[in-house]
């Protein structure tokens, strides 16, 4: 089994990056060198926990008198892995000389257009790459020379489109060192160690001089390439949250705008997935964001009333509370009620555990309101609403339904549930079809719920 070493916690910090998801079907660039190599022992590291289809692509450049050699590698890693292996022949100097193109653009170009018809041909879903941190410095440098924006030195993406580079955060050190320990066999291109291409000048002869100056230069680099990418990722979702407010007629100034984004998003423009907040906006409206959402909505005013509004469930009745209906039936009933056939309502059948149930109401949580389940004791409402990530001001669209009990001598209200997020011990969920067994005489409790809550 390969043994990844020290790499384990890096290699584990892929699952963040969300490149690979459960199920997918990833076909790899595989030349055979080390690079390539190390990313087929990552990718496999995780098939079993993702279930993931893997395949081998080797792209033959015709540029080497040597080139069958490696085929030969490819073809014995790929039998002895058991991994499926697709190989492509290319011309890439005939197509460099038509399309007036350097000899490292073309073969780029062809093996990208390789890789791409082959995944669609075969059905899989991503192409994964071995690019490594010492490339993407390489690809700084090379376009720092040159001349770029500011966008160019964000350096090799470690997503575009379905094409991955999971092992973008690795050095090049590192691999070569990580397979030494595990005898790991690979291709060693000849062709890295020759300048005729600026790339290889850069990797053989301006770094080995960064070198001397700075034995970590490599990881600085690095470091200024996720700053710049950081940064411009910030600057686009805050000129998108500016458009946003133009779109919806918002009129603020540019001051004003700054103060609610810096409380809203951080500097990589990721919003605060924390709670919720409020900010005025004028015109009778505010911007609120609720957990991870931000949206535009207008003041209401609540009427001084409808802190103790109420309403009573009578047999054979529903009930409407913003997104819900509610319903106390008889077994009877049940199968004329033609509304229990709304679309897009979602519905909750409950039993009652006892015949003790009076009067039923449907009201607004209050405080201090707690509701108790089975096995679990009493549960403070509040809590219940926090933990479901119910923004503040909807809260009190959730209804609180509540009936009178017999405790002893008195009389007490009972709390029998809270919509249909947490039902008490004195109600137990049935399935629709299972109404038919309830004994005569028996009432229902119905709670359906709109889309959304």
């Amino acid at each position: 089994m390969f043994n990844f070493g020290k790499l384990k916690e890096k290699i584990y910090e892929i699952e963040k990056s969300n490149l690979i998801e459960n199920g997918d079907k990833i076909l790899l660039a595989f030349s055979g060198g080390p690079d390539s190599v190390f990313l087929y022992r990552v990718l496999s590291f995780f098939q079993e926990k993702y279930s993931l289809e893997l395949a081998l692509m080797y792209v033959n450049h015709n540029l080497r008198h040597d080139v069958e050699k490696d085929l030969e590698f490819v073809k014995r890693f790929s039998e002895e892995n058991g991994v499926q292996l697709y190989t492509e022949s290319v011309n890439v100097n005939d197509y460099s000389s038509k399309n007036r193109k350097s000899t490292e653009l073309a073969a780029r170009e062809l093996r990208y257009s390789a890789l791409t018809e082959k995944a669609d041909d075969v059905g899989y879903d991503k192409i994964a790459t071995g690019h490594n941190l010492d490339d993407n410095v390489e690809t700084f440098i090379f376009r720092l020379l040159r001349g770029t924006s500011i966008k160019g030195l964000k350096g090799i993406p470690e997503k575009r489109e379905n094409i991955i580079r999971p092992i973008l955060s690795f050095e090049k050190k590192e691999i070569l060192d990580c397979l030494k320990a595990n005898n790991e066999e690979y291709i060693k291109d000849y062709t890295n160690e020759q300048n005729d291409y600026t790339r290889n000048y850069i990797r053989n002869d301006i770094f080995p001089m960064f070198l001397r100056i700075n034995p970590n230069f490599r990881r600085k680099i690095d470091e200024l390439i996720s700053e710049i990418k950081n940064k411009e990722n910030g600057e686009n979702k805050k000129a998108d949250f500016v458009k946003y407010l133009e779109e919806n007629d918002i009129e603020i100034n540019r001051r004003k705008i700054n103060r609610i984004y810096s409380n809203i998003f951080d500097e990589e423009g990721n919003i605060d997935k924390k709670g919720t907040r409020e900010f005025d906006l004028g015109q009778n409206r505010f911007l609120r964001k609720e957990y991870g959402n931000i949206e535009i909505v207008k003041k209401t005013e609540m009427s001084e009333n409808q802190d103790n509004y109420i309403k009573i469930l009578k047999i054979n009745q529903s009930i409407e509370w913003y997104n819900y209906e509610v319903y106390l039936c008889d077994k009877s009933e049940i199968n004329n009620q033609f509304f229990l056939r709304k679309n897009g309502i979602q519905y909750t059948f409950l039993e009652f555990s006892d015949t003790d149930h009076k009067e039923i109401i449907i009201r607004k949580r209050k405080e201090g309101d707690a509701i108790l389940l089975s096995n679990l004791g009493h549960k403070k409402i509040k809590k219940i609403l926090i933990d479901e990530k119910i923004p503040k001001q909807k809260r009190d669209e959730i209804p609180v339904i509540e009936c009178k009990k017999t405790v002893g001598n008195s009389e007490i209200n009972q709390i029998l549930a809270v919509g249909d997020i947490k039902i008490s011990e004195y109600l137990k969920k049935i399935k629709e079809e299972e109404i038919n067994t309830i004994e005569k005489g028996k009432m229902i409790l119905i709670i359906g719920r709109k889309n959304g809550r």
